[in-house]
């Protein structure tokens, strides 16, 4: 019965550890299980707070893949992994919190090791020098969301063999010094970091394909020498960082750049810095226009590139060189269009076939010509390459896919060059809000956007001016003209601002787009024509209201008076500067175009705030036009057609006409790009910012104070006072005193009002 007993317990205890049914085994706190792929590998898991160090005798010492998470772990030991390091191939420690050292010799005399990953160990904060010097066979190194604050010394990682991925991503890293990186590998990711600034040469002698930084918003300040040193880099990623320049030196070999919310960078490296580069992932779509206009956007290297051009037509003439091959012929040096997300207009370089001639070779700025064993060495963009036995004379070479710089190739045959360039896929593309042009787009609109503002700065200065200088008594509409001279002021200066600016970024205005657009010119300016635009429109309305009230209402005592007009001007103030302060708040924004208007509909907050715009600019025109068909149809028919209402009318049908005209064109425009269907694109709305939009600024001071007989008197009155037209002043002063009649008819006196209102207000 004993023995019995003692049978059954060990066949419970020991039969799952060797039964061939089963391929998960048990020991302590750890599970193996078999993982067939192309062979069979044994795969442990340990876990639980229980467990504070690595058991050392998991699966008999057979563990291909090892992965420890949610441990108690306070410090991996140079012994910890020997009894596996005939088979231990992947280690994974995961979410040890108390992990705080791991000792120098840890991961040497594992042969097979191939993958190493620590994550989330917030309170390790520092590795031991070299200590993944050891692991020679390494592929994978993954360190990421730990307290790590400085690089570990790399002194033979990737001595052997390239590695393929180092990730350190996530981690508290705070500088990158001269050499602190030494490795090969085909990936560095350095992402979400609190690096803030990269020392020279801190990537010396490294390869490194893929170079990410992205996510480091700190980073601010990348040495001129940064790259230099670093060997083979394809791929460079800076986005959502905050640099503010980028360092070119060891970026030749570079074919994808990402910059990508990188809004602190104002102007992109000149496409002759980046030779090699064919994939562009940007913040602006203007930098996309720098590489599609080099020659705009760095003058001096352009001309140079041009130079060099010359001299290698000459030194081909000179050599006269004879060839078997196809004579081509020799083209300006363009860079085509810029190439959006589609691909259809890419064509990849290993598509593609190209000639080159044995004794030259593209590559930096210089350009070599063998002659026998003497050579010529002159500045341009060409070098030669080392010469082969299976080169003949006389005979071209012929390259069936990629050459050593696909981007840019430099032909030269039978003494015609010609060089190529790929079409730089780059993002965002110029689009309708911001194409690749200039503030104002086009010289004759340039030019006109000068008289516009001549006339609308002389117009409302000069009513300003006598307005606020006469001594008579302030009435209501005098009042009123004067806020409506203030805001159509504003309007001109806002259009001087854009034309000063244009002024001095004609043919190159990228170049100035990101101080422009993103600083504080455009912020103020778009402000100013949106504060301007709804205060006069405001001002308009309640001019006319008061008009209507005065003329509809002659014999009515309780007229609007000074302070009642103050007040509501108060209220108008408040909602113009109201209006104008949304965009400066995420609301639509002036930085979406070069005109800074604003016109980003990107969500709903910004289309209401467009609709709200439009909406009370149409409530203030049918208001206007309201009073004013009031007004004319108030009189009786024997004065509407008597000489001085049918000038009324004229006037009355001037000023709505200028209205609408003004504000009709930029709400229909405006409604139909809300609406998802736009009809005009920014090169062409800049002929109604020129042309429609400020009519009003232009016309208001005109129509409504100086081409009025009381504004003439208080004008002439004014240079009175200098000494200046004292006889026209005199007459001005006898007309006004002579004694009115005290009898006067109702049809007589809104006759009388009719015609002070078209020469004061209408």
């Amino acid at each position: 019965m004993v023995h019995t007993l003692v049978l059954l317990l060990y066949v419970m205890l020991w039969t799952p550890c060797y039964s061939a049914d089963l391929d998960e085994i048990t020991t302590g706190a750890c599970s193996c299980s078999n993982s067939t792929q192309e062979e069979v590998l044994e795969a442990c898991h340990c876990s639980g707070a229980t467990l504070s160090l690595i058991p050392p005798d998991i699966n008999d010492g057979v563990v291909h893949v090892l992965s420890i998470s949610q441990a108690n772990i306070e410090e991996i030991k140079d012994d910890t992994f020997l009894p596996y390091n005939l088979t231990l191939r992947d280690i994974t420690i995961t979410y040890v919190k108390n992990l705080r050292t791991v000792q120098k010799n840890v991961f040497r005399k594992l042969p097979e090791i191939q993958s190493i990953t620590i994550s989330q160990a917030p309170n390790l904060t520092r590795f031991p020098d070299h200590l993944f010097s050891a692991a020679n066979t390494l592929k994978v190194l993954r360190i990421s969301h730990t307290g790590l604050q400085n690089m570990p010394a790399f002194s033979q990682l990737g001595a052997n063999r390239i590695m393929h991925l180092v990730d350190f991503e996530s981690n508290q890293l705070k500088e990158l010094t001269t050499n602190s990186v030494r490795l090969r590998t085909e990936q560095l990711l350095l992402d979400y970091n609190d690096i803030r600034f990269i020392e020279a040469s801190a990537f010396d002698g490294c390869q490194i394909g893929k170079l990410s930084l992205r996510g480091n918003k700190m980073l601010t300040t990348l040495s001129p020498d940064t790259f230099k040193g670093i060997q083979t880099l394809r791929d460079l990623d800076l986005s959502q960082t905050s640099i503010t320049h980028l360092p070119t030196i060891g970026l030749e070999e570079l074919e994808v750049l990402r910059l990508v919310d990188t809004y602190t960078l104002k102007i992109i490296p000149s496409i002759y810095d980046l030779k090699s580069l064919q994939l562009a992932r940007l913040t602006y779509s203007f930098h996309c226009c720098a590489f599609k206009y080099p020659a705009l956007h760095d003058p001096a290297r352009h001309a140079k590139h041009q130079a060099f051009l010359t001299q290698a037509h000459e030194l081909c003439d000179e050599k006269n060189l004879n060839t078997k091959s196809k004579r081509q012929t020799m083209g300006n040096f363009e860079f085509g269009a810029i190439v959006g997300s589609s691909n259809e207009n890419v064509v990849s370089s290993s598509e593609k076939q190209h000639f080159a001639f044995p004794n030259y070779l593209l590559t930096s700025d210089k350009i070599q010509f063998r002659d026998g064993d003497s050579m010529i060495k002159w500045s341009g963009d060409v070098q030669p390459p080392s010469p082969t036995d299976s080169e003949q004379e006389d005979e071209e070479v012929f390259h069936q896919g990629p050459a050593m710089m696909p981007q840019a190739k430099l032909q030269a045959l039978c003494g015609n060059l010609s060089v190529e360039r790929e079409p730089i896929n780059c993002e965002p593309v110029p689009d309708a809000l911001n194409p690749c042009e200039d503030i104002m787009g086009y010289e004759w609109l340039r030019i006109s956007v000068w008289l516009v503002i001549s006339t609308a700065l002389i117009g409302n200065t000069a009513v300003l001016v006598v307005l606020l200088s006469t001594r008579s008594e302030t009435s209501v509409p005098r009042f009123l003209m004067c806020h409506l001279a203030f805001a159509d002021l504003c309007m001109a200066i806002y259009l001087l601002l854009l034309a000063v600016t244009d002024l001095r970024s004609t043919g190159y205005y990228f170049n100035y787009a990101f101080d422009w657009q993103r600083g504080l010119g455009c912020q103020v300016a778009g402000f100013m024509t949106v504060f301007a635009s709804q205060l006069s429109i405001f001002t308009l309305s309640l001019l006319t209201v008061e008009r209507w009230f005065a003329i509809r209402h002659a014999l009515y005592t309780n007229k609007m008076n000074l302070q009642l007009a103050a007040k509501i001007m108060v209220v108008g103030y408040a909602y113009a500067i109201l209006s104008a302060a949304f965009p400066l708040f995420g609301i639509s924004g002036y930085s979406s175009t070069s005109i800074c208007l604003p016109m980003d509909t990107g969500d709903t907050a910004s289309v209401a705030y467009i609709l709200l715009l439009l909406a009370f600019t149409g409530f203030a025109f049918f208001l206007i036009c309201a009073c004013y068909a009031q007004i004319y149809f108030s009189l009786n028919y024997e004065t509407r057609h008597c000489p001085g209402e049918r000038t009324l009318a004229r006037k009355m049908t001037l000023l709505v006409g200028t209205n609408f005209a003004c504000w009709a064109p930029i709400a229909f425009f405006s409604l139909t790009a809300v609406a998802g269907y736009p009809l005009i694109d920014v090169t062409r709305s800049k002929i109604l910012l020129v042309f429609f939009y400020p009519i009003n600024s232009c016309a208001n001071p005109y129509l409504y104070a100086i081409l009025t007989a009381q504004y003439r008197k208080d004008f002439i009155n004014l240079l009175a006072r200098y000494g200046l037209c004292t006889k026209c002043a005199q007459e001005y002063k006898m007309v006004y005193q002579q004694p009115k009649s005290a009898q006067t008819s109702l049809p007589r006196l809104l006759h009388t009002d009719s015609v002070r209102t078209a020469e004061v207000a209408v």
